[in-house]
């Protein structure tokens, strides 16, 4: 299907508050709605008329005219379909609806956690179930380091005892496999276990939807999940579900605790920097925004000195602004022995220096 600039969208909802609500949280993420249905025969009036349906349908149960028929051949056409329901007496007629969200984040995070199927069904896990923090790990440009990062920062929290998962979601150009020197990470059928306390996942454009369906389960199941998202790229159109490559990182949008950014201080690496906190400050997501300054030279108290890379990343009042320093031998060491920086080097700086960012993840 052609897409516009902009990802689509149609309303049919009979209450005007939530209507209203609902058109108004997708126009802030950028969406155009084409169109605001007051009941069912106008709203298949106007789906027939259009040459390619919208992105998104969003409809309500009490809108005048509908029935679980007429949507199951709606559901062919290729929308995503979010149905919400009136009242839980619904719920014998239309299964598939959700309760109407009363936060925008809430239905944010709907639209966003669906690449895939058109009706979703879920199920809402108790809060004592979800217990795993979710840290998902972002380049802000190529050779950042993030793949080296969320390898190390995953390492140092399974030392602690803990039950780590590690998810490679770079479907373009795995690499934790490659760098750990594992085979079999991207069968979508599990987890697979590389070291003491540590799994590994790595997601593909083929087992995008059973991994997807396994990060559900994991944040049951794990005490963290350490995501590498890989480089960020057109973040604002990721997130509006137009770049399959980028269903991780909605997926993360949505669940994961934080989200840190690594990015090297050099001019590209400010300059991206930069774009990503415009596109941060448009689009809201869950987690936590951090700025990681990788490779960076440090003074004798581990102060950042570079005023650009400050500039650009205080802009949008993140959680945390982190560094660690340059050391390029331990790096070159650990991936040609495909280990951690704690097996290769446990007493180098920077090996510390990611430890200690272990330590406060979660902090």
């Amino acid at each position: 299907m052609a897409k516009s600039e902009n990802a689509s969208a149609v309303t049919a909802i009979h209450g005007s508050d939530f209507e209203s609500f609902a058109a108004s949280t997708l126009f802030s993420q950028g969406w155009s709605v084409l169109y605001r249905a007051l009941d069912w025969s106008s709203l298949h009036e106007f789906l027939q008329g259009l040459t390619a349906p919208p992105d998104v349908l969003l409809i309500s149960t009490d809108l005048e005219g509908i029935d679980p028929q007429s949507l199951q051949k709606l559901a062919t056409s290729g929308m995503r379909i979010f149905i919400f329901r009136k009242s839980d007496e619904d719920l014998r007629k239309f299964p598939d609806s959700f309760a109407q969200p009363t936060v925008a984040l809430e239905l944010i995070a709907m639209i966003r956690g669906s690449m895939r199927r058109p009706m979703l069904r879920v199920s809402e896990p108790t809060i004592e179930a979800m217990r795993a923090h979710v840290l998902a790990i972002a380049g802000a440009h190529a050779g950042a380091g993030c793949t080296s990062l969320s390898i190390n920062i995953a390492t140092e929290l399974s030392l602690l005892a803990k039950k780590v998962l590690i998810i490679d979601g770079n479907a373009i150009a795995p690499a934790i496999a490659i760098l750990l020197g594992q085979q079999g990470l991207n069968s979508a059928k599990s987890f697979q276990k590389i070291a003491n306390n540590l799994w590994a996942l790595e997601v593909t454009q083929e087992n995008i939807a059973e991994s997807v369906a396994l990060l559900d389960a994991a944040k049951m199941e794990f005490d963290y999940i350490v995501i590498d998202t890989g480089v960020i790229t057109e973040l604002a159109q990721v997130l509006r579900g137009q770049r399959w490559t980028g269903e991780i990182l909605v997926w993360a949008s949505s669940h994961a605790d934080e989200l840190w950014i690594i990015s090297k201080s050099h001019r590209v690496g400010v300059e991206r920097v930069r774009k990503i906190s415009l596109a941060l400050s448009q689009n809201s997501i869950k987690p936590a925004i951090s700025f990681v300054q990788a490779m960076s030279a440090q003074g004798k108290k581990g102060a950042i000195h570079d005023e650009a890379f400050l500039a650009a990343v205080r802009t949008i009042g993140p959680k945390n602004i982190h560094a660690y320093p340059a050391d390029p031998r331990s790096i070159a060491m650990a991936e040609n022995e495909q280990t951690s920086l704690y097996e290769s080097n446990e007493r180098s700086l920077l090996r510390k220096s990611i430890a200690t960012l272990a330590g406060e993840v979660g902090g």
